[in-house]
């Protein structure tokens, strides 16, 4: 298995990658009303989610991605099944 990041060090990796502000990002979060996701910064969080898991995500995960918590979860369990 690969090494799974915590939280805190996935957020790390939104921010280096996404540049977000650190300090905003908390699991409750909501990506479109709290940290102002569009629909391409949503399109860049799945591509930087794929290369965390080292894993393609399904289409239909998109729409189901509302907090960054939501975002942690569907990273975590994708990287935890390889």
């Amino acid at each position: 298995m690969n090494d799974v990041l915590s939280f805190d060090g996935f957020c790390a990796a939104l921010v280096a990658e996404l540049s977000l502000a650190a300090t905003a990002l908390q699991p409750s979060s909501r990506l479109v009303d709290d940290l102002r996701f569009d629909s391409l910064l949503t399109f860049e969080l799945v591509l930087v989610i794929e290369d965390l898991a080292h894993a393609m995500l399904p289409e239909e995960l998109i729409g189901q991605l509302v907090t960054l918590d939501d975002a942690y979860h569907v990273y975590w369990t994708r990287a935890t099944q390889h």
